[in-house]
């Protein structure tokens, strides 16, 4: 049961990655290194649970895991509305900006990340404040 939950956040981002579709909102980043985007239309509640797909758009190529370069990392996270909570389900990188081009890498269907604070004042709170309004 367990490995079979681990892998649905992964069947829902392959799903996702024809991602031209997705409406992307800036949130914020970083000049000169990042911009994160959230796609509002994707959000999924279940009482204080949230999931929603970001994006991170590197202005300068990024270094995959495998040590490929990436451009831009769609995500999927889940939002806990209740404690400003977050953690990474799953996240596939693009050879290209804007979650286009050639998929570098992509999660092996290992389960969640651990649950980690949003931090005042984060991109993690801007995140969070955008999943949880819905």
């Amino acid at each position: 049961m367990i490995r079979r939950r681990a892998l649905l956040p992964l069947v829902g981002l392959v799903a996702f990655c024809g991602n031209a579709a997705a409406e992307w909102t800036l949130l914020g980043g970083t000049p000169a290194i990042y911009s994160a985007y959230a796609d509002k239309a994707s959000v999924k509640r279940t009482g204080n649970i949230v999931q929603m797909f970001g994006l991170y758009d590197f202005i300068m190529a990024d270094v995959a895991v495998d040590g490929q370069p990436h451009e831009s990392t769609v995500v999927l996270r889940e939002y806990d509305c209740s404690v400003p909570r977050v953690r990474l389900l799953a996240y596939v990188d693009y050879a290209g900006h804007m979650g286009e081009g050639k998929i570098v890498s992509r999660p092996d269907g290992r389960p969640p990340a651990r649950w980690d604070e949003v931090v005042a004042g984060s991109i993690d709170e801007a995140f969070t404040r955008m999943a949880c309004s819905n």
